[in-house]
């Protein structure tokens, strides 16, 4: 980034949130000048503009030269639904019987 500003982020709660016990509860807002590496990120505070039972909308301020930003919640909606694994089981087991059945050793 060239300058300061503000980064206004509008968080859908069905795919990202951060709760516990039902309450909201505080993102985690982690911003790094250098790079992507765990060691550079420094924490930073940010401000909940507006909340609603579908939304959350948080201001995070930013400075000259920030490159990363992380947002870290409790809840965030799995890469992989469920049939995804499901069918990722039935396919490894499926190989796994072929594989038995084509190559296993007969004794008379």
């Amino acid at each position: 980034m060239d300058t300061n500003g503000n980064l206004i982020l509008k968080l859908p709660r069905e795919s990202f949130d951060a709760q516990s016990d039902g309450k909201d509860n505080t993102f985690i807002i982690l911003i790094s000048k250098e790079n992507n590496e765990p060691e550079d990120f420094v924490q930073v505070e940010y401000e909940e503009i507006a909340t609603s039972s579908d939304y959350r909308t948080i201001r995070i301020p930013l400075e000259e030269g920030d490159k990363w930003i992380e947002v870290i919640g409790t809840y965030v909606i799995p890469e992989f639904g469920s049939i995804v694994i499901i069918i990722l089981v039935v396919a490894i087991s499926s190989a796994i019987i072929i594989s038995k059945s084509r190559f296993s050793v007969r004794y008379n």
